[in-house]
């Protein structure tokens, strides 16, 4: 039996996608195993939110080689989807998938152990126009994860994922139904509904459907015992959409919010679609529609051009 060792860099959603294509590696017949360990074949599933991130990718690539130079190393995810050739010339990498089309991990492995040698530079590389179709039919942990949506619109001048992930691109509701009370029948008692931009759900159906009636339907269904979201753009949180899903026993009253800075001249240097006031006035309908909600959030600091007072900006925005 060929044993294969995964390893995943980078956010929740690429965490799920590492478990999808775990589930598909052991339905062809693959024995699971550390990645720490000598395996035939390894997947690592890479980021590129920052410098750091792309080496630590590359770190983790030749680490797998050093264990087994005779492995077939196969190369997934935002690094290889936005620099595939620079990932190619790392030396041991056998195939380079990128962002979608994860997978046919398992078809190329095979293709490779058949073919001792060969190397497949790029398969899949380019972004398609449709949700990928994985789902995970289990998680061995009372808290599971759901991929509702892939890809972001936003052009934030410090992110390089939505030139990686693509557009924004929703799996279907049904969909995401099936996967969730499949994770509940199999033990799972919280699900966190998460993607690269979860607030954008539903922006790509020709119906109207959010992220609102998602959790609305999930609650009448009784899908699972809690529903917790993934980051929240703060402008995503408006009056609408808080209404609509404050009163829902399934949802857990916590919000992470992807705020990433307090100032408003820094905002507009990032290019974020909200200012502060914005930000605060949802933060403040959020308290007065759940009163026991939690908050926690993203923040950077040292932004390029950020001066002493943005920085104070951002600290009494914490505060309040």
């Amino acid at each position: 039996m060929q044993k294969v060792g995964l390893y995943t860099l980078g956010c929740k959603v690429s965490l799920y996608e590492t478990e999808a294509i775990s589930e598909a590696f052991s339905d062809a017949g693959y024995a699971i195993g550390s990645f720490f360990e000598p395996c035939d074949v390894y997947v690592i599933n890479t980021c590129t939110v920052t410098a750091e991130s792309d080496a630590k990718s590359r770190k983790y690539i030749r680490r797998a080689h050093r264990q087994n130079p005779d492995a077939v190393i196969i190369v997934v995810g935002c690094y290889s989807q936005r620099a595939p050739e620079e990932v190619a010339e790392i030396e041991g990498v056998s195939a380079v998938i990128g962002t979608q089309d994860k997978l046919s991990a398992v078809a190329v492995a095979e293709r490779l152990i058949a073919a001792r040698g060969e190397r497949i530079v790029s398969v899949g590389s380019l972004v398609g126009a449709k949700f990928e179709n994985m789902t995970v039919r289990s998680a061995a942990r009372t808290r599971g994860y759901v991929k509702i949506e892939d890809g972001c619109e936003c052009k934030c001048t410090y992110c390089a994922i939505a030139g990686a992930r693509g557009p924004v691109r929703s799996k279907p509701k049904d969909e995401v139904i099936a996967e969730v009370e499949g994770l509940y029948r199999g033990g799972t008692r919280e699900v966190v509904l998460t993607g690269i931009e979860t607030g954008s759900y539903g922006a790509d159906f020709s119906e109207k459907y959010g992220l609102a009636d998602l959790i609305s339907e999930l609650d009448a269904r009784r899908s699972c015992e809690r529903i917790r979201l993934g980051s929240m753009a703060p402008e995503l949180l408006s009056e609408r959409f808080v209404s609509r899903v404050a009163g829902l026993p399934i949802l857990v009253p916590h919000f992470h919010v992807s705020m990433q800075s307090g100032s408003s001249d820094v905002l507009r240097a990032m290019k974020r679609r909200y200012t502060r006031e914005m930000a605060m006035d949802n933060i403040r309908r959020i308290r007065s529609l759940m009163p026991r909600v939690m908050l926690t959030a993203d923040l950077m600091v040292g932004f390029p051009g950020e001066s002493e007072e943005d920085f104070q900006e951002t600290l009494s925005f914490v505060r309040e």
